[in-house]
């Protein structure tokens, strides 16, 4: 059998690292829409919860899923440290949920979460002890890869059900997120955690 000739050996080379190229600039245009992929279309469900850390956009989609009945009851996440009350973040949100015709007694906080991880067990446990079986999460786009991996996690077994509701955050390009740069740096801190929490796995 003759050899392949030194010069066919570098044209398979030079084609397997175009290849490669190719599929590296493919995977980096479409990060933003794997990321935001889980997010599911809402459900009736036992209540909403809206979890911490934005500039309003998750209580503006709470706010909509609870006026079409989606839910009759609105958790917010956030932390408060020992006996304090809840904090800033979430007085916010209750107030604004509440000057749009949302009864105080349906607003709920969960104010013992430091992470994701916990936001999700700490949910679970709010949903055994009130009796419910199923809750719409609400979040930014570009979480729901995490979320969605996390909340399975915690969730398995339990019986109990959860839909991953994107916030629908106007600022969010999954289209062009190199060029925003709170597009972009929502992107690489996701999958800089996403590593992260594989890595502890």
């Amino acid at each position: 059998m003759t050899p392949p000739s030194l010069k066919r050996v570098l044209l398979g080379i030079l084609l397997a690292i175009v290849i490669a190229a190719a599929a590296f600039a493919y995977a980096i245009a479409r990060a933003g829409y794997w990321l935001q992929a889980p997010a599911q279309a809402p459900v009736h469900a036992d209540a909403i919860i809206v979890l911490g850390g934005n500039d309003g956009d998750r209580a503006l989609r709470a706010l909509g899923l609870y006026k079409e009945g989606y839910a009759r009851q609105i958790v917010l996440t956030g932390l408060a440290r020992g006996n304090a009350p809840p904090p800033a973040n979430l007085t916010w949100r209750a107030e604004y949920l509440v000057a749009r015709g949302v009864p105080k007694a349906a607003v709920k906080f969960e104010v013992y979460s430091e992470n994701s991880y916990e936001e999700a067990q700490n949910v679970l446990d709010l949903m055994k002890k009130q009796g419910w079986h199923t809750v719409i999460a609400v979040s930014d786009p570009p979480h729901m890869r995490r979320l969605a991996w996390t909340w399975h996690r915690v969730f398995k077994g339990s019986a109990l059900g959860f839909v991953l509701v994107s916030s629908g955050a106007q600022w969010w390009m999954p289209d062009m997120w190199w060029v925003d740069e709170r597009s972009g740096a929502f992107v690489i801190t996701e999958y800089i955690k996403i590593a992260y929490y594989f890595a502890k796995r």
